[in-house]
């Protein structure tokens, strides 16, 4: 039969790990609002910190897939926001 102390220790190991992302992923977050932030204070000075262009191209990608790009842009923040 199943050894009940391995999938303790898995479970453990996989409830590690989704702990690290979540982390990894607020922090990814938080960065991406001080660049922001830094970018309306700051402007782009020396083309390393354009943020604001980023994200508009990343967003006109999903707009030029259409319908299929805006399901895929729902997929995406519904798993950035996800908690």
């Amino acid at each position: 039969m199943f050894n009940h102390k391995k999938i303790y220790i898995m479970d453990k190991v996989f409830s590690s790990f989704k702990t690290f992302i979540g982390g990894l992923t607020g922090l990814m977050m938080s960065l991406l609002g001080l660049g922001i932030v830094a970018e309306v204070l700051f402007g782009s000075q020396d083309g390393w910190l354009n943020v604001m262009d980023n994200i508009g191209s990343f967003v006109e990608r999903f707009a030029e897939g259409g319908f299929i790009g805006l399901v895929a842009l729902c997929i995406v923040l519904a798993l950035v926001n996800k908690k």
